[in-house]
């Protein structure tokens, strides 16, 4: 009687699939969480950026005002992009309205993380400063530049 030899080739793919699956399902989840966070680093800096700008282009004489201002007009460039999440604009340090005085504000948005089954996960916090100088020869602000000699 002739025995006949069982070929096993084929087993090795069918064990090997669901985990090539598991791999792609996991890889896209990275690279979506990724992008997400590309996208509020984006915002955040933009947001500071605006913020920044706004205050040392403002008009009237008061830091209070200025500071008012530019964290309305930071908080606005963020919500622009139409991103979910918290976010928020904030000076750091004193925001004084004085000539070459630097100030500095940081925008911070939350990304929410990707998870599979509706993980409770804490979101992500990203984070971007912006830096401006106050014009030394700026018409209005009382006193002289001491950068500006």
């Amino acid at each position: 009687m002739k025995r006949t030899r069982r070929d096993a080739a084929g087993v090795v793919g069918a064990e090997v699939l669901p985990f090539i699956v598991l791999v792609f399902v996991g890889g896209t989840l990275m690279f979506a969480q990724a992008v997400a966070a590309l996208d509020a680093k984006i915002t955040a800096v933009a947001g500071a950026r605006e913020a920044a700008r706004t205050f040392v282009e403002h008009r009237g004489p008061r830091s209070g005002d200025a500071a008012d201002a530019a964290v309305a007009a930071g908080t606005r460039a963020m919500s622009g992009y139409r991103l979910s999440g918290e976010a928020s604009v904030l000076p750091v340090g004193a925001a004084r309205l004085r000539r070459c005085e630097q100030v500095t504000f940081e925008a911070t948005r939350e990304v929410p993380r990707l998870a599979l089954l509706g993980g409770g996960w804490s979101p992500v916090t990203v984070a971007a400063r912006a830096s401006e100088i106050v014009d030394p020869f700026r018409h209005g602000l009382s006193g002289r530049a001491p950068c500006g000699q």
